[in-house]
């Protein structure tokens, strides 16, 4: 046991030499807040549920995406980069946050969209208008398609001189996951400061980079807490794949190995996702309503509704013990094009 802990603080040392030397823009507000949903528990009838306000980040409507953004637009400014190319469906929380980003950076920002112009803009759109970003609305192709445009998009500029970064894969990179490797300290920190015992944390798996982030760093840490994963969109085998090669490219960057095989390090949890990605579930649309009703705190419809759903039932069904937190991972602004003018409920 001494050698494993040994072993465990060498790799953990290790890990946090190696990100000191990664290029890194500070634009979030760090620590998040960590605090008890003591309504919550009344309602379910269980003591110990928490909740990680990463949504309350600190640049634009906040959200996890910037813990990565920090690591990927610093390899931008880094690079002498001039301008930032980015591309998400319509509301993507990733496009707003980097819009935000490069307003502070005051670096120009393109926003590439697989949608048609709206008439009217909504949530995230507007914010995206108001920060100033270009948006290119690309009408109705699928994601592979707007990936496609968006390498093109940024061929053209090169060849007129310029210097584009494209902020790859929705985020979901090595690099960008070693924002999230090393909030599991933050998290530790929390506990320890504030008393709290937290056994789970309850993350969402879409592309599966914040996932990744936790996982490898939880698991250097000597596996603090038991991470579980609900997937918003793949099924568990191919979300698994996804966060197993994000892993490994943080590993190739940071030199610090992962420790053991994926499956012993985490849970990942496809019985909620539904029909997919943006496609709500009876239980996700409950949870959107009832969780600000109780906690005064909002969430949204793709990914921390399928995840408070997911915590809720695993509770419900005692298939969990221990202290809990919910890991908030932001979308307040999507959440405004995401109902009619009708709220029901």
């Amino acid at each position: 046991m001494v050698y494993w802990r040994k072993h465990m603080e060498t790799l953990m040392n290790a890990l946090e030499r190696a990100l000191q030397r990664m290029p890194r823009l500070h634009l979030g507000c760090y620590p998040t807040p960590l605090h008890r949903l003591s309504n919550l528990e009344t309602a379910l009838k269980y003591e110990g549920i928490f909740i990680k306000r990463d949504d309350l980040s600190g640049l634009g409507p906040g959200g996890n995406k910037l813990r990565s953004l920090e690591y990927l637009l610093g390899e931008a400014v880094d690079g002498g980069k001039d301008r930032v190319i980015v591309s998400g469906p319509g509301q993507s929380n990733l496009c707003t946050l980097t819009a935000a980003a490069c307003a502070r950076l005051s670096l120009p920002c393109v926003l590439i969209h697989n949608c048609a112009e709206p008439r009217h803009y909504e949530g995230n759109l507007l914010l995206n208008r108001i920060l100033g970003a270009e948006s290119v609305f690309l009408g109705d192709i699928s994601a592979d398609e707007r990936r496609a445009r968006e390498s093109a998009f940024a061929a053209e500029l090169e060849k007129k001189g310029l210097k584009p970064y494209v902020v790859k894969n929705g985020g979901t990179s090595g690099r960008g996951a070693l924002g999230y490797a090393e909030t599991i300290a933050e998290i530790q920190g929390q506990c320890a400061e504030q008393g709290f015992s937290i056994d789970a944390l309850f993350v969402p798996g879409g592309n599966g980079g914040m996932a990744a982030g936790l996982i490898y760093g939880n698991a250097l840490l000597g596996r603090p807490f038991r991470i579980c994963v609900i997937s918003v969109e793949d099924d568990a085998a191919v979300l698994g794949e996804h966060i197993r090669n994000t892993i490994a490219e943080a590993a190739g960057l940071t030199g610090s190995p992962f420790p053991g095989n994926l499956e012993e390090k985490c849970d990942i949890i496809d019985d909620y996702r539904g029909e997919g990605w943006g496609v709500n579930t009876k239980e996700s649309e409950e949870a959107v309503l009832h969780f600000p009703r109780r906690e005064g705190i909002f969430i949204e419809n793709v990914y921390t509704g399928k995840v408070v759903a997911g915590m809720e039932d695993y509770i419900r069904r005692e298939k969990i013990k221990g202290g809990l937190c919910y890991l908030h991972s932001g979308g307040f602004g999507s959440l405004f094009s995401q109902f009619g003018r009708e709220v029901k409920g």
